[in-house]
């Protein structure tokens, strides 16, 4: 898969409209055939303008997490990041909780990762498939031995901590 290049001269997402609740879905991907150094200096102005606008960015990450963390590390954002579709192993997850980055498990996740997540730090997603969603809560919650409803609640009191218009606009 070939990203384009983006020109930061004519490119500027519309983050400060008040319908936009974050900046998605941003990160460096080795499947890429853009160079690693190009992808890492976009991510960068990505992590500025999430900073500039105030909202969560949602991170883009396919064996770059070494990479990503370092620039969380050296550039020290205020802006929540929540990694989007996790599926690494354990020790990942630690390094990202130790962070303070948030995580988001879709349809196909690793298990032990899952169950060591707390809730308070976790989402659920179905990323871009037309799956519902409902299936995959019914799944974690069975998981980690809580009800669903309990389940929902916590990842709908993250939801409005990180994204506080939520309410508003959904």
């Amino acid at each position: 898969m070939t990203i384009p290049y983006i020109n930061f001269h004519t490119h500027h997402p519309v983050y400060d409209n008040e319908l936009s609740l974050g900046c998605e879905e941003h990160g460096m991907d080795r499947r890429w055939e853009t160079p690693l150094s190009e992808q890492e200096a976009a991510f960068r102005r990505h992590v500025l303008e999430s900073e500039q606008a105030g909202k969560p960015l949602v991170i883009h990450c396919v064996r770059t997490l070494e990479d990503i963390l370092r620039v969380r590390k050296e550039m020290q954002p205020r802006q929540p990041w929540i990694m989007h579709g996790f599926r690494g192993k354990p020790q990942q997850l630690q390094s990202l909780l130790s962070a303070g980055v948030y995580v988001s498990f879709g349809l196909h996740y690793n298990k032990e990762s899952l169950m060591q997540c707390p809730l308070e730090m976790m989402f659920l997603e179905t990323d871009d498939t037309v799956a519902p969603i409902e299936p995959l809560y019914k799944e974690v919650a069975q998981l980690k031995g809580i009800p669903v409803v309990a389940l929902r609640q916590k990842i709908w009191e993250n939801a409005n901590k990180l994204f506080p218009n939520l309410a508003q606009n959904g």
